[in-house]
């Protein structure tokens, strides 16, 4: 696997910790669109638009490497 953009993530304001963890959910197959409370879950859907969004883009600039 090539190297993740985590610059996505974090130039939409996450930080080191939140991208990291976004993508160990990823390659975990956790559903992060439900209102469950883990504690080290990041609910998608709460986000504001922008973050929302950069989750979208990095999903698609790493589809083809899963």
């Amino acid at each position: 696997m090539s190297d993740l953009p985590l610059h996505i993530l974090t130039d939409a304001g996450f930080t080191t910790d939140e991208a990291n963890s976004i993508v160990d959910h990823l390659l975990k197959g956790v559903d992060t669109h439900d209102g469950r409370s883990e504690t080290d879950r990041i609910d998608v859907e709460a986000l504001p638009p922008e973050k929302k969004a950069a989750i979208d883009k990095f999903n698609l600039a790493v589809a083809a490497d899963f």
